[in-house]
């Protein structure tokens, strides 16, 4: 367990390296594993060889050298071409390409409670907008996680036809960057 008068955590920086890539890995089982279900999805991927891993950006938080925090993400110009085009089903039309598909936004449960997610969340939204893409896509199942997401600008659009987890819906999450506002999402 972290001691809470340690120094702040290194601020979220981009990874590629194999070695960091496959402590994201091992860190997306234990942060899965800790919510009490971890999905098919997480259990069989291979970070080295996933598409969307592959092609995807990759950020990590550090602590003494270790990855307790990473996220996703990748920018797509087909809703189809998503890391998940079923739980987008339905919301096509709502969604202005390119798009960032925010993904696999996970914490070390050691280091839980501290604002990670946030400065990860701030740090994509970020190089969407620098990219040019018009959309930010985003699946979610806790209510928590759906909030924050929700203070930085993004609405819920509904459920997706696919379950992630028994114990909740996952919910398709939206954010339009550019000149459309919020209200023209819906």
């Amino acid at each position: 367990m972290a001691n809470a008068s340690e120094p702040d955590f290194e601020q979220p920086v981009l990874v590629s390296d194999r070695d960091t890539l496959l402590q994201i890995q091992d860190l997306r089982r234990r942060a899965w594993s800790a919510n009490g279900e971890i999905p098919d999805f997480i259990a069989r991927q291979d970070i080295l060889n996933d598409e969307h891993d592959v092609n995807g950006m990759h950020w990590a938080i550090f602590h003494k050298g270790r990855a307790i925090a990473a996220a996703r993400m990748s920018i797509h110009d087909e809703v189809m071409a998503s890391p998940d085009p079923e739980a987008l089903d339905g919301y096509e039309h709502l969604i202005d390409l390119p798009m960032a598909s925010v993904t696999r936004l996970v914490v070390d449960p050691d280091f839980r409670g501290r604002g990670l997610p946030e400065a990860l969340r701030t740090i994509r939204i970020a190089l969407a907008v620098e990219r040019k893409c018009k959309s930010i896509i985003g699946v979610a199942e806790e209510e928590s996680v759906m909030r924050s997401m929700e203070a930085l600008g993004f609405i819920r659009l509904g459920p997706t036809k696919l379950r992630y987890l028994s114990y909740a819906p996952s919910i398709v999450l939206l954010k339009k960057l550019g000149t459309a506002t919020q209200s023209e999402a819906v």
